[in-house]
């Protein structure tokens, strides 16, 4: 019983909220060496799209960056460092992956190499559209969080990867195919297991 009313208090902030409350993982945090918060959202998000396109800056590629930035709510990016293995356990990283369970994310993309775990989830919206992509990057001593809110399509999650501190998913977006939706939870999704 007091464990559900520990989960229970614990999914109240997640459910009140438009997006996830990263303050759920500050677990990760205690041990860590290094750790890296980007919080772009609103009129900082706005900003932050207006470097790409400054004066002088010609690159096709940054002016489609920041169109698709203008339709973004929010960019959060979340990383720590430790100085060795053990220091963080992937329970840790169990309230973000209850808040996607919960909503109508789908897990489309689960990469686990040795000690190493990628895991990439979209949020379908009617019309072939996103909601959002969360992404999850977990090593033996480093793990990333990265969390986009907004209306993108599959294709625009590419033309991000690299940009402003997200890190280059796109050779593992490779698997899915233009409006792909995939399906809830783990079923229809693009696993991966690499080989040595």
């Amino acid at each position: 019983m007091k464990k559900f009313l520990a989960l229970a208090l614990l999914a109240l902030p997640l459910a009140a909220q438009d997006g996830f409350d990263f303050k759920a993982l500050d677990k990760l945090g205690a041990n860590s060496k290094n750790r890296t918060n980007v919080t772009l959202d609103g009129d900082m998000l706005k900003m932050a799209a207006g470097f790409l396109g400054a004066a002088g800056n010609s690159n096709k590629d940054a002016a489609d960056v920041k169109t698709l930035v203008d339709s973004l709510k929010g960019v959060y990016i979340r990383s720590w460092e430790f100085d060795q293995k053990g220091m963080y356990s992937a329970g840790d990283l169990e309230p973000l992956r209850a808040y996607l369970r919960a909503g109508k994310w789908n897990r489309v993309v689960e990469s686990k190499k040795d000690d190493e775990l990628s895991e990439i989830y979209l949020l379908p919206q009617p019309g072939g559209k996103l909601g959002g992509v969360a992404i999850v990057s977990a090593e033996a001593k480093e793990v990333t969080v990265v969390y986009i809110a907004g209306s993108l399509r599959t294709e625009d999650i590419a033309k991000l990867s690299g940009s402003m501190g997200i890190p280059d998913i796109g050779s593992q977006l490779g698997n899915l195919k233009k409006g792909d939706k995939g399906e809830k939870g783990d079923k229809g999704s693009a696993k991966t297991k690499e080989e040595d």
